[in-house]
C-alpha cells in the first residue's frame, strides 16, 4: 500500500476489532468471580494500550525505516550524479522555458568563474558574455519545446585566463519534475581537438606546399627561374611580405644577391654584401638562423640594416642554405609588421630552406657543367680555327675564307630561324668545309690554270675525305652536312653523290649560297671581286638550278635590309 497513514489506521482498526471481539471472551473463560472479572477488565484496558502502542511503534518504525532508506538511496544517487557531472568535464546547466538557469554543475561554475548563487535564477543573456550563444539558446529552446531533439552549436568562450572552443548541445528535458518545459544545456571543451585538427590540416597543407614547390622547382633547372618560383611559393605559404636569397661567391669573398620577391625587389643598392658585419654574413659564417626585429643597435654602421629599417621592415628572419655540410648562402624573409611566429612556422621555414638548398645545389652544379661544356666547346672551336688557319696557309688565295663563310652561314641561319644547336653545328661545319683538301696534292690544289679531267677527279674527292676524317670524331658528326654536301647542287649536278633538291641537307643548301657569295665578292689572283649587284644577278640566274630557290629568296630578302658583317 502506497499510503503509510492509511495502512497504519487500517491495522489499528483491525487490531481494535480483534481485541474487542476476543478479549472479553478470554476474560470470561479465565475468570468466574465478578471481582476478578472486574480487575481483569481493568488490566485488559492497560494491555490494549500497551499492545497497541507496541504495534504502532513497529508499524511507524518500519515505515520511517523504509522512507529513510529510500531517502538515503536518493541522496547517494544524487551525490553520485553530482560527482559524475562534476568529474566528466562536461558543463551542465538546466534551464526553464524562459531561459532562466535553475541548475548547474561545478564544472559549469568553474569555467565561468562564477558561484552557484551568481548563476541560478539568472537568464542566459545575463550569464554568457557572448550574445550569439544566448540568442542561439533562446531560438533553439523555442524550437525544441515538447520535442526530444538535440541541437548543437560551436563557439569560442572567453574565460578569465584563456579562450576555449566549446561544443554546446541543447535538448528537451521531458522527465524532470514531471514537467515538459525544461532544457538541459551541455558543453564539451573541444579546444585540443580543434587545435589538433587545425595543426593536422596546417601540417598537411605544409606537406602539400613542399610537394608543390618541389614539383615546381624541378621543372626549372636554371637558377634564377627556379628561385623565382621557389620564392613566390614561399611568400604565399609563409605569409611574409618579401624574401630573397644571397649566395656565397667564394672567388670574390662576398654574398651575392641571387634573387628576390616582394618588398626586397626595390633594394637595388645592396647586390653584394661583405662576408662580415651584416646579419646574413653572420648567419652564413655561423650556420645559425636569426629571428627577430631589426634595430641598428647591434650594428649602427651597417648601411643595409639602416636601409631595411627605412623600408619599414619590422620582422626579419634569416636561415642558412646548407647542403652536404656546405653553406651555399642565406635565405631571408621580411615583414612590414611585428608578428609572433610560432615554432611550427620556424620549422617550416627551415624545411623550405633545406629544400631550396638542394635545388640550388643542383642548379649550381648544372650551371657549372654548362660552363665547363661551354669552355670545352670554345676550346674545340679555337682548335678548329687554328687547324683551318693552318690549312689555309697552303693556299693564300683563300685566306680567311673559311672564317668568313662560317660567319655568313651563322648570319643567314639565324635569320631563317635555326635553333642554337643547329647554328653551332653549321658554324663548325662551315669552318671545316674544305678540311678534305688536306689530301689534295699541291700540284692540283695550287694550280693556277684550269684543271684536267683527272685533276678534277682528285679535287672532287675532298668532300668524301672530309666525311671520312670528321665522322671519326663524335663531337663533329652533327656538323658533317656542310663538309660532305656543300658541293651538291639543287638540280643534281653536284658531287660527290649527286643529291638533288631537298635530298641535300638544309645546312649544305644554306652554305652553298653564302660560299658562292663570298667567293664571287672576294678578290682572286685570276680576277677581281664581283660587285654585289653582279653577284646577286648570278645567284638569281642559278636559283632552282644550282641553289635552293627558298634559300636564295630568303638570302636576298635579308640582304636588301641588312648586310652581313
Amino acid at each position: 500500500m502506497k499510503n503509510p497513514a492509511l495502512k497504519v489506521a487500517l491495522l489499528y482498526v483491525v487490531f481494535g476489532v480483534i481485541w474487542i471481539l476476543f478479549s472479553d471472551m478470554i476474560v470470561d473463560l479465565m475468570f468466574v468471580e465478578k471481582d476478578l472479572v472486574a480487575h481483569a477488565q481493568t488490566y485488559k484496558g492497560w494491555a490494549f494500550v500497551i499492545f497497541s502502542g507496541i504495534l504502532f511503534y513497529f508499524l511507524i518504525y518500519r515505515e520511517f525505516s523504509e522512507k529513510n532508506k529510500t531517502q538515503l538511496e536518493l541522496v547517494k544517487q544524487k551525490d553520485l550524479s553530482d560527482a559524475v557531472l562534476d568529474t566528466v568535464g562536461v558543463f551542465v546547466a538546466v534551464l526553464d522555458s524562459e531561459g532562466v538557469i535553475v541548475f548547474t554543475n561545478e564544472t559549469f561554475e568553474e569555467i565561468l568563474s562564477l558561484k552557484s548563487e551568481d548563476i541560478i535564477g539568472k537568464n542566459c543573456s545575463e550569464v554568457f558574455a557572448s550574445p550569439d550563444l544566448a540568442n542561439w539558446i533562446e531560438n533553439t529552446a523555442s524550437k525544441t519545446l515538447d520535442r526530444e531533439i538535440e541541437n548543437f552549436y560551436e563557439a569560442d568562450l572567453e574565460t578569465s585566463s584563456t579562450t576555449l572552443h566549446i561544443r554546446w548541445a541543447l535538448s528537451n528535458l521531458t522527465s524532470w519534475r514531471g514537467e515538459h518545459d525544461y532544457f538541459v544545456l551541455t558543453g564539451v571543451d573541444i579546444t585540443q581537438l580543434v587545435e589538433s585538427e587545425r595543426s593536422a590540416t596546417h601540417r598537411l597543407a605544409n606537406i602539400r606546399a613542399l610537394h608543390e614547390i618541389d614539383m615546381a622547382v624541378s621543372y626549372h633547372l636554371e637558377l634564377e627561374k627556379m628561385l623565382d618560383v621557389f620564392l613566390e611559393r614561399l611568400i604565399s605559404r609563409l605569409g611574409v611580405d618579401g624574401a630573397d636569397v644571397f649566395l656565397i661567391d667564394e672567388e670574390r669573398s662576398v654574398l651575392r644577391f641571387a634573387h628576390g620577391k616582394g618588398i626586397v625587389t626595390g633594394e637595388m643598392d645592396f647586390r653584394e654584401l661583405p662576408m662580415e658585419g651584416t646579419i646574413p654574413s653572420s648567419v652564413a659564417s655561423s650556420g645559425k638562423p636569426y629571428s627577430g626585429p631589426l634595430d641598428t643597435s647591434s650594428n649602427p654602421e651597417c648601411p643595409r640594416l639602416k636601409n631595411l629599417i627605412d623600408m619599414k621592415v619590422k620582422d626579419y628572419h634569416a636561415v642558412p642554405l646548407e647542403t652536404r655540410g656546405k653553406i651555399l648562402g642565406v635565405l631571408e624573409t621580411f615583414d612590414m609588421m611585428q608578428i609572433h611566429r610560432d615554432s611550427e612556422w620556424n620549422d617550416f621555414l627551415q624545411m623550405l630552406a633545406a629544400q631550396a638548398s638542394l635545388a640550388i645545389d643542383v642548379a649550381l652544379m648544372i650551371d657549372n657543367l654548362k660552363d665547363s661544356n661551354r669552355k670545352i666547346a670554345e676550346a674545340y672551336d679555337q682548335t678548329l680555327e687554328v687547324l683551318v688557319g693552318t690549312l689555309e696557309m697552303r693556299d693564300m688565295n683563300t685566306k680567311k675564307h673559311s672564317r668568313r663563310v662560317a660567319d655568313l652561314t651563322v648570319w643567314l641561319a639565324e635569320k631563317m630561324g635555326a635553333s642554337e644547336e643547329e647554328i653551332e653545328n653549321m658554324y663548325r661545319g662551315a669552318l671545316l668545309h674544305d678540311i678534305g683538301k688536306i689530301s689534295i696534292p699541291d700540284s692540283v690544289l695550287l694550280k693556277e690554270g684550269p684543271l684536267s679531267e683527272d685533276e678534277w677527279k682528285v679535287m672532287k674527292t675532298h668532300p668524301t675525305t672530309a666525311y671520312e676524317v670528321l665522322s671519326q670524331v663524335e663531337y663533329l658528326r652533327p656538323s658533317l652536312d656542310i663538309p660532305y654536301c656543300h658541293h651538291e647542287r639543287w638540280d643534281g649536278s653536284g658531287y660527290p653523290r649527286g643529291l638533288k633538291g631537298e635530298e641535300i641537307p638544309l645546312a649544305a643548301r644554306i652554305f652553298a649560297v653564302v660560299d658562292v657569295y663570298d667567293a664571287l665578292t672576294s678578290d682572286r689572283p685570276y680576277r677581281k671581286a664581283w660587285s654585289k649587284e653582279k653577284t646577286v644577278e648570278y645567284l638569281l640566274e642559278n636559283s632552282g638550278k644550282l641553289f635552293d630557290p627558298a634559300v636564295i629568296e630568303k638570302f636576298l630578302e635579308i640582304l636588301r635590309v641588312s648586310s652581313p658583317s
